[in-house]
């Protein structure tokens, strides 16, 4: 008996930790106990990513931070919300509040299989954690190496990607979220 529930102990530790290695929810039911939900997404539900520095820029030079709103958008506020920044770097202090229309209310990581040649969406360089990085808008060119977990992202200044300062980077499918709804 005391060799079956190692056994279901062990069950549960895999299953948690192929969750969080391919970035799913998963629910793990044990016998006779309620299912036990395990998600992936490091940041909180209350967390958005809004723009806070490069707002005027271009496409994908608009710096979305990880983010509280203190004044949700609407008549009284010309559409904005007020947000104060979780996270600083060089350009944005921790508590730094800010107005902006620039809000991504929600979002989640990308799982291999959503991702299409030609959709929006936000990426990070870091290799740090990252509930703490800054994220930027892409467009998906290329999928030919999600088998190896990399899809191949354009920054662009203008949609119709007709600027010389255009550039591609190779992100791991770890460091992008797909845009669920913006503000």
């Amino acid at each position: 008996m005391e060799k079956k529930k190692t056994i279901q102990g062990l069950v549960i530790i895999t299953a948690f930790f192929i969750a969080v290695a391919t970035g799913c929810t998963a629910t793990v039911e044990r016998k006779s106990e309620k299912p036990i939900s395990v998600s992936t997404d490091y940041l909180d539900e209350s967390v958005v990513l809004a723009a806070f520095y490069m707002e005027d820029g271009g496409f994908s030079e608009t710096r979305y931070y990880p983010a509280n709103i203190l004044s949700s958008a609407g008549e009284e506020t010309n559409g904005e919300y007020e947000v104060v920044s979780l996270v600083g770097d060089f350009d944005v202090a921790k508590g730094d509040t800010h107005w902006t229309e620039n809000v991504i209310v929600e979002s989640h990581p990308a799982k291999k299989n959503e991702l299409e040649e030609g959709m929006v969406v936000l990426f990070t360089r870091s290799e740090n954690n990252l509930a703490e990085a800054r994220w930027n808008r892409g467009i998906i060119s290329s999928t030919e190496e999600l088998y190896k977990d990399r899809v191949i992202i354009d920054y662009v200044w203008y949609l119709n990607k007709e600027d010389e300062s255009d550039r591609q980077y190779n992100i791991p499918v770890e460091n992008i979220r797909i845009i669920d709804s913006e503000g």
